[in-house]
């Protein structure tokens, strides 16, 4: 039944952007199933020397998007994954000149499908894992997209191959922690020049049932791979709140595998995840704040 519902889950992803973080690998026939909402908003853009500065015609923007993603235990070493991305995004321009006339644009669309797998390469003294990921641009179409009608641009319309290595360990001290970190190479198209992906992260349980956490995620373009140039590194924040463990806390319930088995994805889990975050760093991008909010189960 769970191989069942894996498969027609993965089967709508591919027939209708973040990352699938850990270097941990499911169970054989586990599934974890995540949705994911953002909502982020700026008034400053990182300019090509990194330079930050307030957007032309003191404009604003903002948006939302919203990650379903599904992950299956095809072995205890091997986990197949699949995601897509819908955005909706606006900008609008407080000073004109009266002449000029208002500018305020609205798109939404679904922008990206990925589907990867990852392999479970060490499991002691550290878990080390290797990733591989395929992202298509689902609304690509050649000629300019700088009309109206196009604006603001949801992403760069590139597809993309991504080969990414992650290491993890849970350390079991008076008070558990844990720390992650991924890095690799992202093959892109269509005039986007490559880059590599980093990534790491640090928590600690400061229950049984609630982890705190704070990430570091971005990119770093690789200069003269081509035309469009950009690199970004994003900060953020939060609590986890492990909702099967706070009520086995709350029944008298013991939690095998220790809080832990959250992250290294030992159990069955229902988590909601709340994160506050901002670009810290970049070139040519804009200096988004968001607010995330995830909500996942595995079984």
């Amino acid at each position: 039944m769970k191989k069942f519902i894996s498969i027609f889950l993965m089967s709508c992803i591919l027939f209708p952007q973040l990352a699938f973080a850990g270097a941990w690998t499911l169970p054989e026939n586990n599934v974890r199933l995540e949705y994911l909402m953002k909502a982020n908003w700026a008034k400053r853009d990182f300019t090509s020397n990194g330079d930050l500065r307030r957007k032309g015609g003191d404009a604003r923007s903002w948006g939302w998007s919203m990650i379903p993603s599904v992950e299956y235990g095809v072995t205890d070493w091997f986990t197949i994954f699949g995601k897509l991305e819908y955005k909706e995004a606006k900008y609008k321009e407080y000073v004109r000149p009266i002449a000029w006339g208002d500018w305020a644009v609205k798109n939404h669309a679904v922008t990206n499908v990925d589907v990867g797998g990852k392999v479970r390469l060490l499991k002691d003294p550290v878990v080390l894992s290797a990733q591989v990921k395929g992202s298509v641009y689902t609304g690509y179409v050649e000629g300019d997209l700088t009309g109206k009608d196009e604006q603001p641009a949801l992403s760069d319309r590139n597809d993309s191959i991504e080969i990414r290595g992650l290491v993890g360990k849970v350390f079991d001290t008076a008070i558990p922690f844990y720390l992650g970190a991924e890095s690799g190479y992202r093959f892109n198209n269509r005039g986007v020049a490559n880059d590599i992906p980093f990534f790491a992260e640090f928590g600690f349980w400061a229950t049984d049932w609630l982890l705190l956490k704070t990430e570091v995620d971005g990119y770093w373009s690789h200069n003269q791979t081509g035309e469009t140039d950009k690199d970004y590194a994003v900060w953020r924040i939060g609590p986890i709140f492990q909702l099967l463990d706070l009520y086995r806390s709350l029944t008298g319930e013991e939690i095998t595998g220790g809080p832990a088995s959250s992250v290294t994805q030992a159990n069955k889990s229902l988590n909601l995840e709340i994160q506050y975050g901002n670009i810290f760093w970049g070139k040519d991008v804009s200096a988004d704040q968001e607010v995330v909010m995830k909500i996942s189960t595995q079984f």
